[in-house]
């Protein structure tokens, strides 16, 4: 006879992280979240990467390869935030990642503007690609959280520093609320400017988290990434967004 549900559903509880004993931080991949692009490999099907059904626009994990439909989003918490100094060899030469630099490196500060392709040029040719790492918990709608980065870069640096000042404006007495304390739904929309066009984030405040279990899970991801446990790998390219 097939074993009852409650009595699975014990064993189950029973053995909570069993297998997992040795697994650490630096084992574990988080994903990036992303917008798919009108070029992006998750729309071409003989790419590794392509994703059935995706549509340019919609937001996509990269490592569940989960979508959203950019114009109902997806909500998430954010939970601590860094800006990154990434070095890339230019899409024109092949494209790659190649190192993360210092903020105080000689290679950052000799780094100047390409006006013809508005471009950040280090000395060696290569890309310095300023990047905002937002790192968040996704909000499922059956209220899972699951942790992701959502990493904002050229154009887009705008948006997270809007992002930022949002999270900024809500407060408690008078004091800034943790970032965590809230929630946002991020869509995408059209965007553009005399050199293409391009789907960009689009950023609404939802409210307070709505329940201690879900701001001491963000409450904990901050803590793992700002003590410097949490080491997520770094991306290997720069996405789609051109500009």
């Amino acid at each position: 006879m097939a074993e009852k549900l409650p009595d699975l559903t014990k064993a189950f509880e029973s053995d909570v992280g069993s297998g997992f004993e040795e697994v650490s931080s630096s084992d574990i991949q988080i994903p990036f979240l992303r917008i798919i692009q009108a070029l992006s490999p998750q729309l071409k099907k003989s790419d590794a990467g392509f994703i059935q059904g995706a549509s340019s626009g919609d937001i996509f994990n990269t490592v569940t390869k989960k979508t959203w439909a950019g114009e109902k989003g997806v909500v998430v918490i954010p939970v601590y935030f860094q800006l990154k100094l990434l070095e890339f060899i230019p899409r024109s030469q092949g494209g790659g990642f190649v190192s993360e630099l210092s903020p105080n490196s000689d290679d950052v500060r000799k780094a100047v503007r390409d006006t013809e392709s508005g471009l950040e040029l280090l000395e060696s040719g290569n890309e310095l690609v300023r990047t905002a790492q937002h790192y968040v918990k996704i909000v499922h709608s059956d209220g899972n959280l699951e942790n992701a980065i959502i990493d904002m870069k050229k154009t887009q640096l705008k948006k997270s520093r809007q992002w930022l000042s949002i999270m900024m404006m809500q407060k408690h007495n008078g004091k800034t609320l943790p970032s965590f304390a809230n929630m946002y739904k991020l869509t995408s929309v059209e965007d553009g400017n005399d050199k293409g066009s391009w789907n960009s984030w689009s950023i609404k405040h939802e409210g307070q988290v709505s329940t201690m279990e879900a701001y001491q899970d963000a409450k904990a991801l901050h803590a793992s990434v700002s003590s410097g446990e949490l080491k997520p790998a770094l991306p290997i390219d720069t996405d789609e967004i051109p500009f």
